[in-house]
């Protein structure tokens, strides 16, 4: 299960990236400096959010989001780029390789 501040630092992945799968995220990025200015942190809490098509097209499995959007990040001590993403096979319950 992801905590408050890993989802706020996901959601501002998926809105803010060079090819966003979310819209209408209407203040940012997600830092203890917004949550201390009361304006901001209430414009973000007002936000609605939509799928753009991008956002669709990632939800249906016909495109991938690290294909728009280069990755890297660490997460739980593990590097993570868009050229080595593991990837989850529902079907197979199985993760396949990069």
């Amino acid at each position: 299960m992801f905590g408050y501040w890993e989802v706020g630092s996901l959601l501002d992945g998926l809105a803010r990236g060079s090819a966003p799968a979310v819209s209408g995220l209407d203040e940012g990025p997600f830092t203890e400096e917004m949550h201390d200015d009361g304006d901001r942190h209430a414009r973000y809490k007002s936000s609605t959010l939509a799928l753009t098509a991008l956002g669709e097209a990632v939800l249906a499995q016909t495109e991938d989001f690290s294909r728009h959007n280069q990755l890297h990040r660490w997460w739980g001590g593990t590097e993570l780029t868009s050229d080595h993403l593991w990837r989850w096979d529902a079907a197979n319950r199985t993760l396949i390789a990069p």
